[in-house]
């Protein structure tokens, strides 16, 4: 009897362990299967856009802080044919922001500075440094005017912080510090001289001992005036022929933007972010909270959907990237791109996120350039009215069509048949209209379903 019993609980205990491994086999496979339709869904969208030109870089998701996708699109070096991938370091423009943001936190907890503090009790010869304190630097509500708004003819040539400051430190504020919102590159700066001044080092080496050091993140760092090896080229595609971007000196960036990064160091950037090894709760829930328009201290904080989005997104020659954080999911969207596509912190963001998230989403459509004649081109140039104060005006240069409108940049539009053509730096298409003597009379653009006729007035 005692035997027959002990037999049964061997047993249960035998099928309830079969029963456990099933149910464990089970979940992973259904995982295994998520995993592999969110890969085949990216694989899908982001081969698209790089067959129209539009995307080149690299794409990382992490949940819970395990990558589960990574991978590359195009190439880090056209010329010699070098892939992009995980482990290629990629300009990430202002995303340096965020870490400057970090940087200032944690010296508060150290007890070097007080966000509350004006920036004359570090910088005293500063203009203005008595109205503005850290807390607006942070948030970009100091009012300063935005240098990169003036450093079109000098930014070629290598430039110390007082350099940068000197475009605008003559100019006025352009509000009361505190009273609105305008982003501003130039208060990050201004942050990096604070965070020097409080150390007595180098931003550099701040920024490497209290984040990168302690993170592993052995593949990012500031591009100053040396080259990084293993960096990526950056190229601009917004015209038929993809070219090398304009040369920039990175040290016209410094805390504002010159960092360069990998997907993988910034999941690691991700995952420090969750705990308290960088910083407290209480420091993170300063930065993590909005002051206006969403902007909390070098973070964007709003919603995509109904989901909390903590992220930042960068931009400078050639490239483009975006940090993407979902805290209550427990995900992070790394896009870093070394095309300066105008799409990558728009649409492909959006439509990368909501891939990720299971929302609705377009596949691009790759279109197909025809060659069109400047004969068959020369009779759309003309302007066209779109409402009472626009008016597009459409030029023709070197055998391809810009369309421009009074204080924007113009862009070009690529022919796929002679009245239908497409834009490489939005999701838009646009038709010309004739009459019945074959006179173009109007111009309709379509973006995301909605159209914006124009009619021809001259």
């Amino acid at each position: 009897m005692k035997k027959s019993i002990m037999n049964r609980v061997a047993t249960a205990k035998y099928l309830v362990a079969a029963l456990v491994v099933t149910m464990a086999l089970s979940i992973s496979s259904a995982y295994a299967q998520v995993q592999k339709n969110l890969s085949a869904k990216l694989n899908e969208y982001l081969d698209a856009h790089l067959g129209q030109g539009t995307f080149s870089g690299t794409v990382m998701v992490t949940e819970k802080g395990i990558p589960v996708y990574s991978k590359g699109f195009g190439m880090a070096d056209y010329e010699k044919q070098l892939p992009n991938g995980p482990e290629v370091k990629y300009r990430i423009g202002s995303i340096t922001k965020s870490f400057t943001a970090v940087l200032v936190m944690q010296l508060q907890e150290q007890g070097k500075l007080n966000v509350q503090d004006k920036v004359s009790k570090y910088l005293p010869s500063f203009p203005n440094a008595d109205k503005i304190t850290l807390h607006q630097l942070l948030s970009n509500t100091s009012g300063l005017p935005d240098f990169v708004n003036h450093w079109q003819n000098v930014n070629t040539k290598p430039a110390t912080t007082t350099d940068i400051l000197a475009l605008v430190k003559d100019m006025p504020l352009e509000f009361e510090p505190g009273t609105k919102w305008k982003y501003s590159s130039t208060g990050f700066v201004v942050l990096g001289q604070v965070i020097e001044k409080v150390t007595g080092k180098p931003y550099e080496k701040v920024l490497a001992q209290q984040i990168l050091k302690p993170l592993n993140m052995k593949a990012s760092g500031l591009e100053f005036s040396k080259p990084v090896a293993g960096l990526a080229k950056g190229y601009n595609h917004d015209g038929i022929d993809r070219k090398l971007a304009k040369p920039i000196d990175m040290s016209w960036c410094h805390a504002a933007g010159a960092m360069y990064s990998t997907v993988t160091d910034l999941a690691k950037f991700d995952a420090a972010l969750k705990g308290n090894k960088l910083l407290s709760e209480d420091s993170k829930e300063l930065l993590f909270t909005p002051v206006m328009k969403d902007y909390g201290y070098g973070f964007v904080i709003d919603k995509a959907g109904d989901k909390q989005r903590i992220s930042h997104s960068g931009a400078i020659n050639g490239f483009k990237a975006n940090f993407i954080r979902f805290p209550e999911q427990d995900i992070a969207i790394t896009i870093l791109s070394n095309y300066e596509s105008q799409q990558v912190n728009g649409p492909i963001s959006s439509d990368i996120t909501a891939i990720v998230l299971g929302d609705k989403y377009e596949v691009p459509t790759v279109h197909k350039m025809v060659n069109l004649s400047p004969e068959q081109l020369a009779p759309y140039v003309g302007e066209y009215q779109v409402g009472p104060k626009m008016v597009f005006k459409v030029t023709l240069t070197d055998n391809l069509l810009y369309v421009g409108a009074p204080g924007q940049d113009t862009f070009a539009i690529f022919p796929e048949a002679e009245d239908k053509f497409f834009i490489k730096v939005a999701p838009a298409q646009i038709t010309f209209e004739k009459d019945a003597e074959g006179k173009i009379t109007k111009m309709l653009m379509v973006h995301k379903g909605r159209a914006m006729p124009a009619a021809r007035i001259n």
